[in-house]
């Protein structure tokens, strides 16, 4: 008696025995009470990516010609006005320093643009729902 077996039956076999070893391997692993959750990982992930400041090209413009150097303190100084500033739920801050001033797109980690202490006379900032005193 002869089988006949199709090119299709054969693909479905070697399907279902690839399923049985993913199977057995994931009933393998072991998960101990040390071993982080996948949220626990995500946020992690989330919260080391949310460090990170970008700057628009608009801004790099505004600093270069306004003199104003970003020192590592200043840097420090502003990530945590950033992040003050989103556990406050805000969207565009306005971040004051001792001699400028910044815009930042809090939700984005951007600083939008740049403002020196003889631009901020007499200037009307808009767009911003927020302040803080870096």
């Amino acid at each position: 008696m002869v089988n006949n077996v199709s090119n299709s039956q054969i693909q479905k076999l070697s399907q279902l025995q690839e399923a049985q070893r993913i199977q057995q391997n994931v009933a393998n692993i072991v998960v101990t009470p040390d071993t982080p959750s996948f949220k626990q990982v995500l946020n992690g992930t989330v919260a080391a990516n949310d460090t990170t400041i970008k700057f628009s090209s608009h801004a790099e413009k505004r600093l270069a010609s306004r003199d104003i150097e970003l020192t590592p303190e200043i840097m420090q100084r502003l990530k945590n006005a950033v992040s003050k500033a989103k556990e406050k739920g805000s969207n565009e801050t306005l971040m004051i320093f001792d001699n400028f001033s910044l815009i930042v797109s809090v939700k984005n980690n951007t600083v939008i643009t740049a403002v020196d202490k003889s631009g901020m006379k007499e200037n009307v900032f808009t767009n911003i729902d927020s302040a803080v005193f870096a």
